[in-house]
């Protein structure tokens, strides 16, 4: 009496279990790519080596970032030009342009975290140091 075994699946159930499956493989591979490091995928960049600078307009008179880069990589960024009255003006300038520097040479990326308390001077520095990349990458 060993005969077929007939089983009987419902088509509801297989299209359920479908959907559920590809929502699964679609959350893992978001995870991945979620919780991959960005400089992987930044690996790839690669800059004319030199020293690129962009400008910005403080009190009426431009400030130079300078963003110095080699082959692949940022070799440093610095706040350059900056009188006296400026700095008076524009007091989070300095102390910011040194922490975004340390936090974009240590990462090789301008994708990264703000501060709140500086944010919009943050967001400043970044548009220049981004302008400055474009030039040493084209």
């Amino acid at each position: 009496m060993g005969g077929a075994k007939i089983f009987v699946l419902r088509l509801k159930d297989l299209i359920r279990t479908g959907i559920f499956v590809v929502l699964g493989l679609l959350l893992i591979c978001f995870l991945v790519w979620m919780i991959l490091p960005k400089k992987i995928v930044d690996a790839a960049t690669t800059y004319n080596p030199g020293t690129y600078s962009a400008q910005i307009i403080l009190h009426n008179k431009p400030v130079n970032i300078e963003v110095s880069v080699s082959d692949e990589e940022i070799k440093g960024i610095a706040l350059t030009g900056m009188e006296e009255s400026q700095e008076v003006f524009y007091p989070l300038f300095k102390p910011t342009m040194n922490q975004l520097s340390q936090e974009i040479v240590r990462a090789q990326t301008t994708d990264i975290a703000i501060e709140t308390e500086s944010a919009i001077t943050s967001e400043i520095l970044l548009k220049a140091i981004r302008a400055a990349l474009a030039q040493a990458m084209q």
